[in-house]
Formats: structure tokens, sequence, C-alpha cells
């Protein structure tokens, strides 16, 4: 299916989502605490966890509702929770840890919102490909379909809160958050997890990520894991489908 342009109705879809997002960050308090706060290990652990659960529900949901039965409403549900897990969180991380820095606020912020729009439209442009498969598939055409265009929000997510862990200088951090909000967006083919493959790196990186907040291991590893595992498919793919482009 040909991608689509996007649309100003959409532009302003998305100015929703990030309205909402610099409101969670006022509640949170992220840009009224006095400079140089920033994100303290323990609030950088809970929000790792529940992350980490969060994952996990998504990579179980789907072999549940196959296994169980669905009620049709797992492709709005996932829009929408995925969008919290791996868009809104990752990203007010990002500032919580980069408010450590005097005068990296504000690219911060135009960065993180980046993201979360990135994001959005991500899931949107997902929302659509699994809408026009169930309807290839009604009218008889099993013409198999790729299972992702772009990079998956849960593949963005991890990249971020690794450099959110890993905290390289700023303008680092900035530059490959940007990288993976325009990866959010671009067209290519994106690898899924149901590979044997696929399944066995999130597998090892699930294990990994829990027994580093369990502090049997250092949260570098899966950080390390997360980052090296899974930018550079990206950053190969798309490059490799803007060469056969020209």
């Amino acid at each position: 299916m040909a991608a689509r342009r996007i649309s100003a109705a959409d532009v302003l879809t998305v100015g929703n989502g990030v309205c909402g997002f610099l409101a969670l960050g006022v509640l949170a308090g992220l840009w009224i605490v006095p400079p140089g706060r920033g994100l303290e290990h323990r609030e950088l652990v809970a929000c790792l966890l529940l992350y980490g659960i969060g994952m996990l529900c998504d990579v179980v949901d789907g072999p549940v509702a196959r296994l169980l039965g669905s009620s049709g409403l797992g492709s709005g549900l996932d829009t929408i929770c995925d969008t919290i897990t791996f868009g809104l969180l990752p990203a007010m991380l990002l500032l919580a840890r980069l408010q450590e820095d005097d005068g990296w606020l504000v690219p911060a912020l135009v960065v993180a919102c980046g993201y979360v729009g990135g994001t959005c439209l991500r899931l949107a442009r997902q929302a659509l490909l699994e809408h026009a498969r169930a309807d290839r598939r009604a009218g008889g055409d099993d013409e198999p379909q790729p299972d992702f265009t772009g990079m998956p929000s849960p593949v963005g997510g991890n990249c971020v809160l690794a450099i959110v862990v890993l905290a390289p200088p700023p303008g680092v951090a900035l530059a490959v958050v940007a990288l993976v909000s325009v990866l959010l967006v671009a067209d290519y083919p994106y690898p899924n997890n149901k590979t044997v493959v696929g399944s066995v790196f999130v597998g090892a990186l699930l294990v990994a990520s829990f027994a580093a907040l369990a502090g049997l291991i250092s949260l570098d590893v899966p950080s390390v894991v997360a980052l090296v595992g899974l930018l550079p498919v990206a950053v190969v793919r798309a490059a490799r489908t803007a060469l056969h482009a020209v």
C-alpha cells in the first residue's frame, strides 16, 4: 500500500497529542522544579519497571487474543496504550534527564515534542495498514503485506529509554532521539518480532531488563543491547530503501 501524505488534519491531531504531553509534563512539575534537580535513580527505576511491564503486556496481548479470542477492540486499544507507554513516557523521561543540564531544556522540549508527534503518526499509519489488510482479507485477497512500515513504537521507546539510562552528552542524546523520531515516520520495511530471531531477541531483552531492575546486572547492559540491537537495523533499512528510491 502506497504511503499517504500527511494532511493538515493529521498535523492538528498530532498537535492534540503533543498538547496532552505538555500538560502531563506540567502536572509532573518537570519545568517548574529548580534547575539541576534532574531524575533521581529511584524515579528512573520505577518508570523503567512500569515500562517493562507495559512492554511485556504489549508482547503477549496478541498471542493471548489469538488463544482466547478478541473483543475487536485490540487495534484501537493498542494505539491508545502504545501512545502513552512508548510515546509519552520515554519523552517525559528524556526531559527529566536533561533537566540536569542548564540550557538544554528548550532543545530537549522541541525534540521530545517531535518524538511524541512521530510516535502518534507511526501508530496512526499502523492502524491504517491493519484496516487495509482486514479489508483485503474480507475481499478474498490473501497477498502477504508488510507488518511494519517504519520503526515500531516499542522499538523507538526502547531506544529513547536506552539514551536516558546511558546519559550521553545532551547534544548526542538529542541527536539520537531526533533520528529515532525520523525513523518512526519514514517509509521502509522493518522486521517484526514474530520470527525466531526476533522473538529470542525480545525475550532476552526483557529478561536482561528485569534482571537489571532487580539489581542483578547494571542498567547499562540492557540499554546497550537495545540501542545496538535495534537502532542500526532501522538505519540500514531506511538507508537501503532511500538508495533504491533514487
